[in-house]
């Protein structure tokens, strides 16, 4: 995953993702598609097996949007990061079992989310995130796959 990373689509049930997190059926409407739409986002990983770190630029409604993310990969130990309109959470990353890919999971947040980053068969940077379940903390069904292509 080391390398720099342009976002080039979304995809998923992007309605659905949003009905998991409580928003009206109008919200899910409007802002589902919204989040399809096209925007500029830069990704610089830098990562090795124990360590992950990404230096972003660029957010829907908001080009000129920085951080960088600085996680030790199995720790536990949870960072603050800023997502959508300025909300903040935390987050950290473990391995998955085949070590096939990264695992994040967020807390400190109303909907604490799960997201996957691997690099799929065809050279792309895929994230797909899902809401937790409350209850379970099983991913619920709807979801937000972003792609991005290495410059």
């Amino acid at each position: 995953m080391t390398g720099t990373w342009k976002w080039t689509k979304t995809q998923g049930d992007t309605v659905q993702f949003l009905a998991d997190q409580g928003y009206s059926w109008l919200t899910r409407k409007l802002v589902g598609g919204l989040m399809k739409s096209a925007y500029e986002k830069t990704e610089v990983i830098t990562m090795d097996e124990k360590s992950y770190k990404c230096e972003e630029k660029g957010a829907p409604r908001n080009p000129q949007h920085t951080q960088t993310i600085d996680l030790t990969i199995g720790s536990g130990e949870a960072k603050e990061f800023v997502y959508g309109a300025n909300k903040k959470a935390s987050v950290s990353v473990k391995w998955s079992e085949r070590k096939d890919r990264l695992i994040f999971t967020t807390s400190n947040e109303d909907y604490p989310k799960i997201f996957f980053r691997y690099v799929n068969a065809d050279g792309l940077l895929v994230e797909e995130m899902h809401v937790l379940d409350k209850k379970s903390g099983k991913p619920m069904t709807g979801s937000l796959i972003q792609f991005f292509k290495k410059q």
